[in-house]
């Protein structure tokens, strides 16, 4: 039995703890024994209820109020040391940081969500964040085993800094979606969305990295009835691009229907400067939507792997570009036969359960070859 810990700041419904949880929900429990470290207080919109459902062990460090880094890691290397796991895994910079100070027997596993960039800059300022990226790259390199949750994270750091990384993609537990036309007119009529109307969904941070202000200019720069925009999500720009709503331009915000929207929309579209690999992207990619995506490089990687014609790249920074594509999808790509490849491509690489067997055969590996995988990194 391999004693597997996972360490993250909080259980909170967003990227990196979807990816952790859908590891955790497809393991073979008769091989592993697993455990789950939180560091911070949950949120409102927490999976705690839903990661209790797993046979697995949960432990909070803190419950009611953020502790000191120092407080923090020592709480932390006590609960490591009751569990005495055979490695970790952390899953965000927080659990990085301080896993890499503990004691060396517990061998340590990073997924790597995005190359270290703009995201940094963004949330922190340019001048700190240079010192996250920074720092992360320093962490990073000091694990027995980085991932990244994709291709292009991999190929980055090869070309950037010349490290070899695993890179095991993320995967969505979602169920590809069968064609339901009542269905889909049911919720359509739920939400309120137009019979007529052509809906292109964004999912995401309302923040300047993901371009969402882009995406409400040029469905203002077309001014087409016929063709609508639904955003999902919310953010340090949710209250600027909320006075954008219009009979086209729908902003529920943050919702637990992600799923159902999806079925009900007909587009998916992402402007963003900056993806691992998007959870959104994939969970649009059961349903089988097509799709209009920045010129990033996971974007990229996704549609490499299309055999036949499901939407277009754009040029993010270009909103006349977003606008042109649009309108071409609408006219060129046969969703019908898009949605087909579409699922094809989710189903021969992105499910959960080809993540979470991935990120299984690596555990083994490690465990088994611990010492020429650590010699080999570093």
């Amino acid at each position: 039995m391999i004693k597997v810990c996972f360490i993250v700041s909080s259980l909170v419904n967003e990227g990196p703890v979807n990816v952790m949880y859908n590891i955790i929900k497809y393991m073979d429990f008769s091989r592993f024994e697993v455990s789950v470290i939180t560091l911070i207080p949950e949120r409102e919109n927490s999976r705690m209820v839903e990661f209790r459902q797993l046979p697995i062990s949960i432990h909070q460090i803190a419950t009611e109020k953020i502790p000191s880094l120092l407080q923090m890691y020592s709480r932390l290397k006590k609960k490591v040391q009751e569990i005495n796991p055979d490695m970790m895994h952390a899953h965000c910079p927080r659990s990085l940081y301080l896993t890499v100070f503990l004691p060396k027997k517990y061998k340590r596993i990073y997924t790597i969500h995005i190359y270290p960039g703009l995201q940094q800059k963004v949330l922190y300022g340019t001048l700190k964040g240079n010192i996250v990226i920074l720092l992360n790259h320093f962490f990073t390199r000091r694990m027995d085993l980085p991932i990244g949750c994709a291709e292009s994270i991999s190929t980055l750091y090869k070309k950037k800094k010349g490290w070899e990384i695993m890179s095991i993609p993320n995967g969505s537990s979602l169920p590809v979606w069968q064609e339901d036309a009542l269905q889909k007119q049911q919720l359509r009529e739920k939400f309120g969305l137009k019979k007529d109307v052509r809906y292109f969904i964004f999912i995401g941070r309302f923040s300047k990295e993901k371009n969402p202000d882009r995406l409400v200019e040029a469905f203002r720069m077309l001014n087409n009835k016929k063709i609508g925009l639904i955003m999902l999500g919310n953010g340090p720009m949710w209250d600027e691009l909320k006075r954008s709503e219009s009979e086209q331009i729908l902003l529920p915000g943050f919702t637990t229907e992600v799923y159902n929207y999806l079925i009900a929309s007909d587009y998916y579209i992402s402007a963003s400067e900056v993806e691992g690999l998007a959870n959104t992207l994939l969970e649009s990619m059961t349903i089988g939507l097509p799709v209009i995506l920045s010129d990033i490089p996971s974007h990229q990687e996704v549609l490499s792997k299309m055999e036949k014609n499901v939407g277009y790249i754009i040029h993010q920074d270009q909103v006349s570009d977003i606008a042109d594509k649009i309108e071409k999808i609408i006219h060129e790509v046969d969703r019908i036969e898009a949605a087909t490849e579409i699922r094809r491509v989710f189903q021969t690489y992105y499910t959960a359960e080809k993540m979470s067997a991935a990120y299984q055969a690596a555990y083994l590996n490690l465990g088994a070859h611990n010492n020429s995988c650590s010699q080999a990194f570093l």
